[in-house]
This record gives C-alpha cells, sequence and structure tokens, in this order.
C-alpha cells in the first residue's frame, strides 16, 4: 500500500509550475546570464582599449629580465617611493606632501 502527503508538492515539480503556483512567472536562466555577458562585456571593452594603446616596449622588458637573470637589475629606491606616495595621495585624495 502506497501512502502519499497531498499537502506537499511532488519534489519533480518545475520552475514554470511552481511560479504558475505563486503568480509570478518564471524567468528563464538564460535571461540573467545575458545581461552578466552584456555587463562585463561593458566594463571590459574600455581596458582592452587602454591596454591595446598603452606604450608597451617588449625590447625594455627583455632587458630588464636580464638584467634580473644576471643579477645586474639595481631598483631606484627614491623613485619607488615617490611614485608609492604619489599614488598613496592619489587614492586618499590629499596632496601627499606635509609642511
Amino acid at each position: 500500500m502506497k501512502i502519499t502527503n497531498s499537502s506537499q508538492a511532488p519534489a519533480a515539480t518545475t520552475g514554470a509550475t511552481r511560479a504558475g503556483a505563486s503568480g509570478r512567472s518564471a524567468s528563464p536562466k538564460g535571461s540573467s546570464a545575458a545581461a552578466v555577458s552584456t555587463s562585463a562585456s561593458a566594463l571590459v571593452a574600455p581596458v582592452e582599449a587602454q591596454l591595446s594603446s598603452s606604450d608597451f616596449s617588449t625590447a625594455k622588458v627583455q632587458e630588464v629580465s636580464s638584467a634580473i637573470a644576471s643579477g645586474n637589475y639595481q631598483v631606484n629606491a627614491g623613485a619607488v617611493a615617490d611614485k608609492l606616495l604619489a599614488s598613496a595621495a592619489a587614492l586618499t585624495g590629499g596632496s601627499g606632501a606635509k609642511g
């Protein structure tokens, strides 16, 4: 003898059936994925444009790589510190100089 509980919906109920029972329409899963994809494309396009137009020297990269590999690369600590402070000031909205 099989006993079922008539107050519970069967486990194999589809999204459309559940949506119809609640009075809301079910949205297809693809629509939200398409919206995210479109948004991502809109965000990525300006970054790709900037990267393609940036000044990039393959020769300079090779030069620095060779210097690092040979142990002859020297870091200009003053220049690094100045740029780090300028970057921090730009992020915090300050001028970076204290009187």
